[in-house]
């Protein structure tokens, strides 16, 4: 265990002996808060708060002329979420790409967007502040919560494709608690306890308290374990004023998972669970993240808001893949790759502040949004290449283990990532009758290095535009137009040690929302056009696959539709559609070719029939149409079509206390298909897991 792990572990231990002791005085605390009328479910509150990353506030879906989505962790629970990927499968839009930090760091692609993952991290938002590397934890989400398309005058950057916002659970006024305890096949198991506590009733002060160890399945005999602690306390007073303060610590090992290989374009005929790569350690990655959040009413309708978050990661990693195919070989034969980045270092520091405020103004209704946000970002990542005598080339079809061996000594190179930016949002919502204009301008100036020793960084100054129209047809029934812009660096460097400037996106689109059944069922549908400028392209005058040049752009086009709620009084439905053109425009290597890992066709539909109070039965199914491998086009993922089952039991037990008992079985019909690929290459193709089965019980008091 990590020393800051273990320094946070202990004060979880103190802290929970003093909770421990102050529950009686809680319990009667508790009796004296005020009763609640809860007006909507967790589902739809998820729902309005994720129309805050386009708008800057909580609104509900047809007043957000913009495509968002959220998924609810009671969404998650139903369908026997584990990862950040299949909670995405909610998302019209959103397609898996792969990446080798472990199942708990996947990487994804939005509306057909290319993101550049240098030094091996993957992007989002926790809780509206940009981070890198962060793992998904199950145990601490609340929802996951996605804006398609870039964003322009909110959040920290905004990725050309689009941003997930994954927002983590807080304390609240009320004492509850649970126990969560879940495995399946190959070893996968999943073990939480989540206690909140009323600490004063009349200060308003909370705390709560997560413990989780989540160890993935070890299907491709590669393990993957997580162990994570997440501690907050909250004090308010009434809607004067919030304050909160976390800490969350996660220590994760772990073996990069490369797949498989594709051979003559399509992936390599061999046993989907054969694992290739044989790294002589685990890999690790140790984050210790604080934050810090206030806001205050200081004038009716009128808020200000301050967020500080501050991440340290170390890693270390250590993987082996397969490379090139060896010319003149026995077909099935390829170079092998052996890596190791040993001590990388990642700071992290954000700090937000922002004011929102209704105003009317005559026969106009205004919502204001003025935030600044600076953010800096220091990584050190020393890397060493292992001499070839130390990676003997293998034949997939018949491969031979145990040759590697880990050498003597190495020759490290170190790359840095800098990252220095400061940003002044402006926004306005502007409410007449049934229309709505959206209107706001995101300046930002930043510094960025990424490269080697002796790199040379890159100043910037962007500003990004948005302007939305929504007309609200019925109290059930909105349409609008939107244009939206966003930037995000480039994570490379040219032959000349240049870091390269930022790309650039512009989108524009339109859109349907209604609400049905009496609101409990939402709809929305939208056509966009998204364009991406700045694109990385390899350097063709060099040998290094490192040496880039910004020498293209990219287009994206589609319709996506979704559909979610209660179909009926006892089915629930959450469907998700994605049409997606997506191909590189301009570009010295690959004009015209298709972005990788996007299908033209993807589906996810899933429906939940409750029986009773106590039963309910789930179905899903996910489908994906072919799709390339890689940015040259030469390898093909076959489309597929997967189902799922599961069935839950929960019966009330004295107290209010509750016991739910799940059973899901993924991959019904044994369906072998493959999940994604890595960008660049068709060495890299990672497999969907065969058949399985888990179980979960969980204890709520």
């Amino acid at each position: 265990m990590s020393p800051s792990l273990r320094t946070t572990v202990q004060a979880v231990h103190v802290l929970a002996g003093l909770l421990a002791a102050s529950q009686a005085m809680a319990q009667e605390a508790a009796a004296a808060l005020p009763s609640v009328t809860v007006t909507a479910s967790p589902a739809r509150e998820a729902q309005q708060r994720a129309g805050s990353l386009a708008t800057g506030a909580a609104a509900s879906a047809l007043n957000v002329p913009a495509s968002v989505t959220s998924v609810s962790a009671e969404l998650m629970r139903a369908q026997s979420v584990t990862t950040l990927q299949e909670a995405l499968r909610n998302v019209p839009g959103a397609q898996a790409d792969s990446g080798f930090n472990g199942s708990h760091s996947q990487f994804f692609v939005l509306r057909g967007a290319v993101a550049d993952s240098g030094t091996g991290s993957s992007r989002v938002l926790r809780d509206g502040v940009r981070l890198s590397n962060y793992a998904f934890v199950p145990a601490f989400t609340e929802s996951v919560d996605v804006l398609r398309g870039p964003g322009a005058a909110i959040g920290l950057r905004s990725e050309p494709g689009g941003s997930v916002n994954i927002v983590t659970r807080q304390p609240e006024l009320a004492n509850f608690g649970s126990a969560n305890l879940g495995g399946g096949a190959h070893g996968a198991l999943d073990a939480t306890v989540d206690l909140n506590r009323v600490l004063s009733a009349e200060q308003e002060l909370a705390a709560r308290l997560t413990v989780t160890r989540s160890t993935a399945s070890e299907w491709r005999h590669v393990p993957d374990r997580l162990d994570g602690v997440k501690l907050g306390v909250a004090k308010s007073d009434g809607e004067r004023y919030h304050l909160r303060l976390g800490v969350e610590a996660t220590d994760q090992a772990y073996r990069p998972d490369y797949g498989l290989p594709g051979v003559g374009g399509r992936p390599a005929a061999v046993p989907q669970d054969r694992q290739l790569g044989e790294p002589w350690a685990d890999s690790t990655t140790r984050n210790t993240l604080v934050d810090l959040h206030g806001d205050v009413e200081i004038a009716p309708d009128t808020r200000l808001a301050l967020d500080a978050t501050h991440l340290r990661g170390s890693s270390t990693s250590v993987r082996q893949s397969v490379g090139a195919a060896v010319a003149g070989a026995p077909p099935g034969t390829f170079v092998r790759r052996l890596a190791y980045e040993p001590g990388t270092e990642r700071r992290i520091n954000a700090l937000a502040t922002s004011l929102t405020s209704e105003q009317s103004w005559g026969a106009t209704r205004h919502h204001l949004f003025v935030g600044l946000d600076r953010y800096t970002e220091t990584l050190d990542q020393p890397s060493a290449g292992v001499a070839s005598a130390n990676n003997p080339n293998i034949n997939v079809f018949n491969p031979v283990y145990g040759l590697t061996t880990r050498p003597g000594s190495f020759s490290f190179a170190t790359t840095t990532q800098d990252l220095s930016s400061t940003a002044l949002s402006l926004q306005d919502r502007i409410e007449w009758d049934d229309w709505s204009i959206v209107a706001g301008l995101r300046s930002t100036r930043q510094d960025f290095l990424y490269g080697a020793a002796g790199t040379r960084g890159v100043k910037e100054s962007k500003t990004s535009p948005k302007l939305a129209l929504l007309r609200k047809l019925s109290g059930a029934d909105s349409v609008y137009a939107s244009y939206s812009t966003g930037t995000a660096p480039n994570q490379a460097s040219s032959a000349s040690g240049q870091s390269l400037p930022s790309r650039k996106s512009r989108q524009v689109e339109v859109g349907w929302k209604s609400l049905w059944n009496g609101a409990r069922l939402q709809s929305d549908v939208a056509l966009y056009r998204l364009e991406q400028t700045n694109l990385l392209s390899g350097d063709l005058s060099t040998p290094s696959m490192f040496d880039k040049t910004l020498a293209g752009s990219g287009r994206s086009q589609g319709l996506e539709a979704s559909l979610g709620g209660d179909l009926t009084r006892d089915l629930r439905v959450q469907l998700a559609y994605a049409y997606t053109q997506a191909k590189f425009v301009d570009n010295t290597e690959y004009p015209g070719k298709a972005i990788p890992n996007v299908a033209r066709h993807a589906l996810s539909l899933w429906g939940q029939y409750r029986w009773n109070a106590e039963h309910a039965t789930g179905a899903g199914l996910y489908a994906q149409g072919a799709r390339h491998a890689d940015i040259q086009n030469t390898t093909v993922l076959p489309g597929y079509a997967r189902v799922d089952l599961s069935h839950t039991w929960r019966t009330q037990l004295d107290g209010g206390r509750q016991l739910e008992l799940q059973l899901a079985l993924r991959n019904v019909f044994d369906k072998a298909y493959f999940v994604s690929s890595h960008l660049h290459l068709a060495s890299y193709l990672t497999p969907g897991q065969e058949r399985n089965l888990h179980a979960s019980a969980r204890y709520s008091f």
